[in-house]
């Protein structure tokens, strides 16, 4: 190259950066079926509160949870959300972004799972780690699209005072 010339880095930087938007565009986010792929739905007979043509995606890589303590037993859902990362493997890492604290009403009953996505294999891979049945999963999707801060919440019911997390 010349003396005089210097090397566009201008263009080499906008160029890249316009290539990274469209691809952005172009190409799905995992977890988001493309047009042309054939989704997997679930099946109306697994639980009634679900709705029609959710996708179901064979098992996420990560899961983020919250877990709250909707018992009388101080310190269950600290030792459920150790029970919890302690369960992660080398294809699915469990985590906890935040403390476990407890829900704003007490006791509940049943455990309650809430998942925070459109569909439920995180929260089946959890109530699986939490030995409890897939009845307990209700959903609660954010309406206007935003990403959701966990996938799945926890509100730990009376049901689990018998589970080797009570720590009685």
């Amino acid at each position: 190259m010349p003396a005089d010339k210097e090397f566009p880095w201008r263009w080499v930087i906008g160029g890249l950066a316009v290539a990274v938007i469209s691809l952005t565009i172009l190409i799905p986010p995992p977890g988001i079926p493309s047009e042309n792929e054939e989704v997997e739905t679930v099946d109306e007979q697994e639980s009634v509160s679900e709705p029609d043509n959710v996708p179901v995606l064979i098992s996420p890589d990560t899961i983020r949870v919250l877990v709250l303590n909707g018992t009388k037993i101080d310190g269950l859902a600290g030792r459920t959300q150790m029970e919890l990362l302690r369960a992660s493997t080398d294809s699915i890492a469990i985590i906890a972004p935040f403390d476990p604290s407890d829900t704003d009403s007490k006791p509940y009953e049943e455990t309650i799972l809430i998942s925070q996505l459109r569909d439920l294999s995180a929260a089946k891979v959890i109530a699986d780690v939490l030995g409890i049945s897939g009845e307990c999963i209700v959903w609660e999707v954010p309406a206007d699209g935003r990403t959701p801060i966990v996938d799945v919440i926890i509100c730990i019911g009376e049901d689990m005072n018998d589970s080797e997390y009570s720590g009685e």
